[in-house]
């Protein structure tokens, strides 16, 4: 039913789409305000933060002049970083401990989730209504790009709403299952939602029947469906594909887009902030909803880094979560900003590539020093195989590693000119003579059982100082690292 709440989330929604077409210095003024707002508010509330900030004006400092936090020291200090006294760190661990509160809230009025803890130690996040109600405005509207947004186009989408399939691996407080657990009822009157297994055996079958208007999974997931696009009877009415989590390489975007005739979307996002960014429809990458969002790209000591050029790390503000603030929270993601204007109309600020985490490398010893090998040095090498469906590098030794190929249905790896361009990649790093490749094709590589999420870099040293610090058996072997060593 079409009722007075659903009226205002529109009204919300329709507000909230126009800063993707103000001047960026409007922007910034917004943002500018906001943050006024916010930051005062946490000191005053949050007994961590007040300490961490003692002499700082917070209604004048400027963000710049705010050390920054980490995962291990906001858990460290749960009970004193959270604004509402009720919350603390034993409640919403045994609150999360038990499956069956996946569809309820915290303390009645709080969505939460965890990360996966796949770079370490696993997150607790307290999430606001506020950042739950902003996350779906903006996919309803500054992530629809199938439909020019208006009061008009509201009221067909309530007479006729959207349908959404969502293709994720289970339940859970993981932070995209969250989400989709506690969409606001007032959205349901614009778009309908349906859950679905990529494990289930009759997927196609169910997407056939279902025909979304979009379809959002996982890219490993969109990857496997390339496979069946023959059997997929889309159109006309699927509009777009959102690609969630992880990053969705050229070669497969393509693909995608030549099997369904859509636009692609990178939707680039944390469990800490699920509304970093929304997808661009023309151009690679995702504009950062930086009205609510403030995101630095900075390199290894902190100092900013400029658009067109690859960042060591990122430092988040989330705006609409003051409940749980996270104030320039470091994540290891290594962006690089746009330096030219997009074609889809959207003037926010544009990430134009993920290169990875930081913590996609593998350590190894090269003339008596420790050298990095980062994940995008396979990937460059695997950009040359045009059959080969999917990879991964596997550290089984300090100075050994195991490259696991799939292929294209129907393919076989030219293991000559695989080695080539692997040897190529590791010419120009200076390490073809210390380090040892061993290339295997295996029948399946599959994601990680519990989060659905692949990992491309998978460690099985164990001192931590290589990707995937947690060589935890079953999370290792749910990615297919493990099964196919044998």
């Amino acid at each position: 039913m079409f009722e007075l709440e659903s009226i205002r989330f529109a009204i919300r929604a329709l507000w909230e789409n126009r800063p993707r077409y103000w001047d960026p210095n409007r922007v910034q003024a917004l943002q500018e305000r906001r943050f006024r707002q916010f930051l005062p508010f946490v000191v005053e509330h949050s007994p961590f933060y007040r300490r961490k900030y003692r002499g700082i004006d917070p209604g004048h400092c400027a963000l710049a002049e705010l050390p920054p936090t980490n995962k291990m020291e906001l858990m460290a200090n749960f009970d004193n970083v959270v604004t509402d006294r009720s919350i603390h760190r034993d409640d919403v661990e045994n609150f999360v401990d038990d499956p069956d509160n996946a569809t309820k809230l915290f303390l009645g009025r709080y969505p939460v989730c965890h990360t996966s803890g796949s770079q370490g130690q696993a997150m607790l996040i307290v999430q606001s209504p506020l950042t739950l109600e902003l996350l779906f405005a903006f996919q309803v509207i500054r992530g629809n790009v199938s439909y020019q947004m208006g009061p008009l186009e509201v009221i067909r989408r309530a007479l006729n709403p959207g349908r959404i399939a969502v293709i994720a691996l289970k339940r859970g407080f993981y932070p995209s299952a969250s989400a989709w657990e506690h969409m606001p009822p007032a959205v349901r009157s614009f778009v309908r939602v349906e859950r679905l297994a990529p494990t289930d055996p009759d997927l196609i079958a169910r997407l056939n029947d279902y025909r979304p208007t979009v379809l959002v999974a996982y890219a490993s997931v969109l990857e496997n469906l390339l496979l069946d696009a023959p059997r997929l009877h889309l159109a006309p009415d699927l509009r777009q594909i959102v690609s969630n989590s992880e990053t969705l390489s050229a070669r497969p975007r393509a693909q995608l887009h030549e099997a369904f005739g859509v636009p692609i979307l990178d939707n680039y996002s944390c469990g800490e902030c699920t509304i970093v960014s929304t997808g661009c429809a023309t151009d690679p990458g995702a504009h950062v909803n930086s009205d609510w969002v403030i995101l630095e790209v900075v390199d290894e000591h902190y100092r900013p880094v400029p658009p067109g050029e690859t960042g060591h790390k990122v430092l988040l503000t989330h705006l609409a979560n003051p409940v749980q603030p996270f104030i320039r929270y470091e994540l290891n993601d290594r962006l690089v900003m746009a330096t030219t204007p997009c074609h889809c109309g959207n003037r926010l600020p544009r990430i134009e590539r993920i290169e990875g985490r930081t913590a996609d490398f593998f350590v190894v010893h090269v003339d008596g020093k420790d050298r990095q090998l980062v994940g995008t040095l396979f990937k460059n090498a695997f950009d040359f195989l045009r059959d080969v469906r999917e990879w991964q590098a596997v550290q089984v030794e300090r100075n050994r590693l195991q490259i696991l190929v799939e292929m294209l249905p129907g393919k076989r790896l030219d293991m000559a000119r695989c080695r080539q361009m692997l040897d190529h990649q590791l010419d120009l790093m200076g390490v073809r003579h210390a380090v040892e490749l061993d290339v295997r094709v295996v029948p399946r590589l599959r994601a990680d059982s519990i989060t659905g999420k692949f990992r491309r870099c998978v460690s099985l040293v164990s001192d931590g100082t290589a990707s995937g610090i947690s060589p935890s058996p079953p999370d290792l072997a749910a990615c297919g690292a493990l099964g196919n060593l044998s």
